[in-house]
């Protein structure tokens, strides 16, 4: 009986502990390898290691061709790429499609996405939907892209509401909005003209400024129920000059503010005889939700100079002081759970961009606060975040000044194509593109000024209109010289056979 013996007893026990041992180390290098893999380490092709970095690639349509530096990769897209540290020239293409490109740097152990790119078909036909003896007076679409409001040619006070949801019915299922008699200002006098002032979140109600004779009034529409409207002037009781904006984006409540006077309240349309004063002596500001107001103010300013602060619920913190003079450029925004606030002027030449500042100012260790980055364009007339508030653009005519929160990057470049009048300023078209009128037709380009493409004819009264997946693209075309028509389009994104 073997195990009665001492001397083959310990070396069964000596071989256990040996193998105990093997397999700890064995799950241990295995571990680490496992580890090493995750931060994006492995072998190169000479045997050394080295630190890849991950780059997630997807495109509409999906299923492109991925090429690195010339080469085809052997997946298409949507996929994942493992690479080593290093500069590539990354292409997307399809068949029939336009190829996008552009060059991306791997970091060892960075996780980089590229879920944006958009391939445009190499041909674009616009099919013509409806024809306007005119140039609409005004053409704007809901938040949500679905709803498209024009104004109809001929009359001052009825719109129609076309229902972009449904590409083969944009036409067919239109209604027809008469707003009253009653609610409107002089509805028969001429020289009658209508522009958007801010639609609702909740994509159904539009608040519109009309100018007549007498002088200009906000109007509120309800694109469901003409019976609906509200003449917010007469309703407010606004006093001539005052400017009304959308507060928390909801169609009930508002924001007035009077540039003579240099203050900004608040009101209910639920409860119109209740004004809660906001801010004194503003001379610009920028909500956002309920209760934050970011604004620029001359109190206890040194001379020569404004301050722009940021009032919080019931704090108020200081932001920046700057130059005087405007225009005042101002606005905020939440981006991967970082605030990020954009301050700036004309006369200053730049806009300092700070990240999180109430956080620092309740610290209380920091007198001042330092910018994340500082964007510089030459008098510069237009602040915006892209839709998904990862960028924030800057911009005067075809000059441009980029921040993105993401990668702390900042691109300044100016553009070969013009504006077209009237236009005061590109758009975001969406999260990384930015979009105008050139030249009789829709110009779209990448943030950093890459991928520029020439779309369809447009007229650049009214930017074109997508629809909510950007398969589809409405626009108006400029009158022609021979009738003066005008004629909205419509422009499939994809081909026939990914349609």
């Amino acid at each position: 009986m073997d195990f009665l013996d001492p001397r083959k007893h310990r070396k069964h026990m000596i071989r256990l502990v040996i193998g105990y041992v093997l397999i700890g180390l064995g799950i241990l290098v295995a571990t680490v390898i496992l580890l090493y893999q995750a931060y994006g380490f492995g072998l190169g092709k000479d045997g050394q290691v080295v630190q890849n970095g991950l780059v997630f690639v997807s495109s509409q349509p999906g299923d492109a061709q991925i090429l690195l530096d010339g080469k085809e990769y052997k997946d298409t897209t949507n996929t994942r790429l493992q690479l080593a540290e290093g500069t590539y020239k990354l292409d997307i293409k399809r068949k029939d499609y336009r190829t996008w490109q552009r060059t991306v740097n791997v970091t060892g152990g960075s996780v980089v996405r590229y879920d944006y790119p958009l391939l445009i078909p190499n041909n674009l036909t616009a099919t013509p939907l409806k024809n306007f003896s005119s140039l609409p007076g005004l053409a704007t679409q809901s938040p949500d892209r679905r709803w498209l409001l024009t104004q109809q040619v001929g009359s001052t006070q009825v719109f129609e509401v076309h229902d972009l949801g449904d590409p083969k019915a944009v036409t067919e299922d239109v209604t027809a909005l008469s707003l009253p008699d009653s609610v409107i200002s002089s509805p028969d006098s001429d020289g009658q003209s209508w522009q958007l002032t801010e639609w609702s979140t909740d994509n159904r109600h539009a608040v519109l400024q009309h100018a007549f004779a007498g002088g200009t009034e906000y109007i509120l529409v309800d694109r469901t129920d003409a019976a609906k409207t509200v003449n917010l002037t007469k309703t407010l009781k606004l006093n001539p000059g005052q400017v009304l904006s959308l507060h928390d984006k909801k169609f009930d409540k508002y924001y007035l503010s009077d540039p003579s006077a240099k203050t900004v309240s608040s009101v209910d349309l639920d409860d119109p005889a209740t004004v809660t004063p906001e801010l004194t002596n503003v001379l610009a500001f920028k909500s956002y939700g309920q209760d934050i107001l970011l604004y620029a103010t001359e109190t206890d300013a040194p001379a020569g100079k404004v301050l722009t602060m940021l009032k919080d619920g019931d704090v108020t913190y200081k932001i920046r002081d700057h130059a005087a003079g405007g225009p005042y450029l101002l606005d905020l925004a939440q981006y991967d759970g970082d605030w990020y606030v954009a301050v700036g002027s004309s006369v200053d030449n730049k806009v300092y961009v700070f990240r999180n500042p109430q956080a620092v100012r309740k610290t209380g260790k920091i007198q001042n606060l330092v910018p994340v980055q500082v964007l510089r364009v030459t008098a510069p007339n237009y602040l915006a975040f892209s839709s998904n508030t990862r960028f924030v653009m800057i911009e005067n005519a075809t000059s441009f000044a980029i921040f993105d929160a993401e990668t702390d990057k900042n691109y300044t470049y100016a553009t070969s194509q013009p504006l077209d009048a009237p236009q005061s300023h590109a758009v975001w078209m969406d999260g990384h593109r930015v979009s105008y009128v050139s030249g009789g037709k829709l110009v779209i380009f990448d943030y950093d000024n890459i991928n520029m493409q020439t779309l369809s004819a447009a007229s650049p009264n009214f930017l074109p209109f997508f629809d909510r997946d950007y398969r589809n693209l409405y626009s108006i075309t400029p009158p022609t010289s021979a009738t003066g028509q005008s004629i909205l389009t419509q422009t499939n994104l994809l081909t026939p056979t990914d349609q």
